[in-house]
């Protein structure tokens, strides 16, 4: 299937690159940056990059951001967040922000870094990924919704 738009795709991703400011800033294009990028302004903070682990993002308001990304109807019938140890070692916060298919902004929840461990307890592996329920994940005691500030975010870029 993806040989048939070989041509096409070639383009567009060349013309992308070319002409595309942001791909200067930064080594690729993804909803993962796009969530680190939106959460930074919606907390006010700004993009870490490279490796730091448990620190997307570093924001006066909320400290070091820990920014997981995921697409609905990639993790099959029960969507999760998935985290392995490291993403918690320096995290003040894990926000976990979904993205329809189409790109379409979804939802994003905010975890402290202390309730997040207690929800992964026990089932961390070292270097292994382990995986929460979303439902168990907007459930939890101190979950905060960003969802309105992301919406904002997102409509100030247009």
């Amino acid at each position: 299937m993806k040989a048939k738009y070989a041509h096409q795709d070639a383009a567009e991703m060349y013309s992308i690159l070319r002409t595309a400011n942001c791909i200067k800033r930064y080594d690729s294009i993804s909803h993962q940056l796009l969530a680190e990028l939106v959460v930074a302004i919606a907390t006010d903070g700004e993009v870490v990059g490279g490796n730091n682990r448990g620190s997307d993002v570093i924001s006066p308001l909320s400290g070091k951001i820990e920014v997981k990304s995921r697409m609905l109807g990639t993790d099959g019938p029960f969507p999760r967040i998935s985290l392995k140890p490291h993403n918690l070692e320096k995290a003040d916060w894990i926000a976990a922000v979904r993205w329809t298919r189409d790109f379409e902004f979804y939802d994003d929840v905010a975890l402290p870094r202390a309730v997040a461990q207690g929800l992964f307890a026990g089932r961390l592996a070292e270097g292994r990924a382990t995986h929460v329920a979303w439902q168990s994940w907007i459930a939890a005691s101190g979950a905060e919704s960003l969802a309105d500030r992301v919406h904002a975010a997102l409509e100030s870029l247009s």
